[in-house]
């Protein structure tokens, strides 16, 4: 009887993860972070027009995220939250990616979001005031897809990040 199961046992199939054969895992999401009230948003479907070239950020100057805006593909997307305050533009170099974002909250806004790109720029926009958060992919490789989250007449109230995940590679 133990021979049989020592048998059964040898002839199960071996699993290995996608993981250990680099595919691709899928995506992954940090968040929400925020009060989250409001109507919601995202840029969910812009992210098939292709990655993310460009971002705009809208700050009051004493420390509120206003309203975000996208570039995919050298297209912007709708603006999402309040535009007034102060805007930021910046443009990706090519073949940079959005791989780590840093922020505070407080009472119902979104009070500071700091960009970090696949090439060491970091940009900073808001007020260092609040709860804070860091949004990053679950794999190594991974990098911003979209974002959502909620917004009201004033402001972005919360706000989520999706992101992609390293694609299989071939040797």
């Amino acid at each position: 009887m133990m021979l049989v199961l020592i048998f059964f046992l040898l002839t199960l199939p071996v699993t290995v993860t996608a993981e250990e054969h680099g595919q691709q895992r899928g995506s992954s999401f940090s968040g929400e972070y925020g009060n989250g009230g409001g109507t919601s948003f995202t840029f969910s479907g812009n992210h098939r027009q292709g990655k993310i070239t460009g971002f705009r950020v809208h700050e009051q100057c004493s420390g509120k995220i206003y309203a975000i805006q996208f570039q995919y593909a050298g297209s912007w997307t709708e603006l999402h939250g309040y535009k007034t305050g102060k805007s930021h533009e910046v443009l990706l170099k090519n073949g940079e990616r959005i791989t780590q974002v840093l922020g505070k909250y407080y009472s119902y806004y979104i009070q500071q979001l700091i960009f970090i790109t696949s090439y060491g720029r970091i940009f900073t926009f808001g007020q260092p005031s609040g709860f804070s958060f860091n949004a990053s992919p679950h794999y190594r490789g991974g990098f911003l897809s979209y974002v959502s989250g909620h917004q009201d007449g004033y402001g972005l109230t919360g706000i989520g990040f999706h992101w992609d995940e390293p694609k299989l590679i071939k040797a």
